[in-house]
């Protein structure tokens, strides 16, 4: 009898344990998840292109800063997005950037432009990929058949003449600046799968930004 009574203390004992530690996992998760929303707060999780985009240290007039000679030492006021090497094809241009290679602080990124329309310019200016001199092989957005879409920034002010033309799988750009973002000639020319364009957005002068592409501006 005695045993008897052990054994069904023991069994009672194990599932008050068992509940307990069901509830407190439970709990644990739940907890985790409103935390987070469901989502994880890893900024390369959430934007897996990032590290695969290539910067360049603009001065306070907007200007590439050269890599050596004059104007090489002139203070980096901005980056702008002048290349991407990866395969993601979800690319997600966020609104600041440490280039610790060229600056230890962190700046927006206000535009996306062209480094060299010849393709030989990366070794003139001041480049940065993952914090680190950026020496590769020029990889510009134009003529990129990789990204099917692009969102671009807060801080992201302008796309210059010809910088994302010729992307011919882009489908979708977003525009998350919360005023227009001046597009200049031909920023997405060439780009015939480009259908959606969301954000505020206007050419700059005698511009057209969508020429030869799918997406028709509203009139």
């Amino acid at each position: 009898m005695k045993k008897s009574r052990i054994a069904v203390l023991s069994i009672l004992l194990i599932l008050c344990l068992l509940a307990f530690s069901s509830c407190t996992t439970t709990a644990r998760w739940q907890n985790k998840y409103n935390d987070t929303n469901g989502e994880n707060v890893d900024t390369i999780a959430n934007n897996p292109s990032a590290k695969y985009i290539v910067y360049a240290a603009l001065n306070a007039s907007g200007e590439f800063i050269p890599a050596s000679g004059e104007g090489s030492s002139a203070a980096v006021a901005a980056y702008a997005v002048v290349g991407y090497t990866g395969l993601v094809a979800e690319l997600t241009i966020p609104s600041t950037y440490v280039g610790t290679n060229i600056d230890a602080s962190a700046h927006n990124v206000t535009q996306v432009a062209v480094c060299d329309s010849n393709g030989t310019g990366y070794a003139a200016y001041k480049l940065s990929m993952n914090g680190a001199a950026y020496t590769g092989n020029y990889n510009s957005l134009v003529n990129n058949t990789v990204v099917t879409s692009i969102v671009f920034g807060t801080n992201v002010t302008k796309v210059a003449a010809g910088a994302c033309a010729g992307m011919t799988n882009l489908k979708s750009i977003t525009f998350e600046a919360s005023g227009n973002v001046v597009l200049g000639d031909s920023a997405f020319a060439a780009t015939p799968s480009l259908v959606t364009v969301t954000g505020s957005w206007t050419s700059a002068a005698n511009a057209t930004p969508f020429f030869g592409s799918g997406y028709t501006p509203a009139p």
